[in-house]
């Protein structure tokens, strides 16, 4: 009874505390927002919101939406939360072509460069894949079922992300590690070989992400902590190759200048709620 208690507890807790989330295509052709379990969006070039299609009955998402993205170039949504939901759209139709329940509430999302799987992680610490082979926008897929690909031993991951040529996962979690994991060949089978650790954070990792540049196309990792810094690695390694702290005045030009990157974008979010 306790325990039920305290995990009820811990849930009103982070029910309350939901953030809004935003996601932005990666050509910009739409932006879609997340607040609590309402979830819309807005095509930028015609002005509009989108119908979502969803022919399960009821709301999209029963509970706070914790993770949105896109990927496969942008073929591809994924949104997922609390509800343990995990939903699959495609951009062109903005249909939902698959529904995956989670044993867990989920934390982190990311989709494979093909749009061939999607990994989620949830809040015990395990990262799991589906695959998506055989879908079909007009052709919702049936009784998919997600499979473990790892684990992070009941740490909370915090972030993932698919290196440029896909042959990594990365994952992040609160117990402040980074994890480079050589996505296989098979992933229904597990991910079972580590290419490094990039070990440094002395507090959560809060996310991931990749720079390029034509000496390095596979690209540099790029991670953000609640240590106050920001660290720039080397993938196959996991050596650190440079490292920013982060002081006030810093985190407001930074803030400012991804503001001023995305305001296209976001002038259109309050409009994208209210309706």
């Amino acid at each position: 009874m306790e325990e039920t208690s305290m995990e009820e507890h811990e849930q009103t807790l982070e029910t309350e505390v939901a953030p809004a989330l935003i996601a932005v295509h990666p050509t910009q052709q739409s932006v879609a927002a997340a607040v609590g379990s309402d979830l819309r969006v807005f095509i930028l070039e015609e002005g509009c919101s989108v119908a979502l299609v969803d022919d399960s009955a009821g709301p999209l998402h029963k509970d706070s939406i914790r993770a949105i993205r896109y990927g496969a170039k942008g073929r591809l949504f994924v949104s997922a939360g609390d509800d343990k939901l995990v939903k699959i759209w495609s951009t062109n139709s903005w249909r939902c072509i698959c529904t995956v329940s989670s044993e867990k509430r989920v934390s982190a999302l990311a989709i494979s460069n093909d749009g061939l799987f999607v990994c989620f992680a949830d809040k015990f610490g395990v990262v799991w894949v589906v695959d998506l082979d055989g879908s079909h926008e007009n052709q919702p897929l049936v009784n998919k079922k997600a499979v473990p690909l790892l684990a992070h031993y009941c740490s909370i991951i915090t972030s993932l992300e698919f290196s440029a040529e896909g042959r990594f996962i990365i994952s992040a979690d609160r117990d402040s590690k980074i994890r480079v994991t050589v996505f296989p060949k098979k992933p229904l089978d597990g991910a079972h070989e580590i290419q490094s650790f990039c070990l440094g954070h002395t507090e959560f990792v809060s996310c991931l992400a990749f720079v390029y540049s034509s000496d390095c196309p596979e690209g540099f990792l790029v991670s953000g902590s609640g240590d106050s810094t920001v660290r720039l690695w080397d993938l196959t390694s996991g050596s650190l190759l440079d490292i920013f702290e982060v002081g006030a005045e810093d985190l407001y030009s930074l803030m400012e200048q991804n503001r001023r990157a995305i305001q296209p974008s976001l002038i259109y979010v309050p409009l994208l709620m209210a309706r």
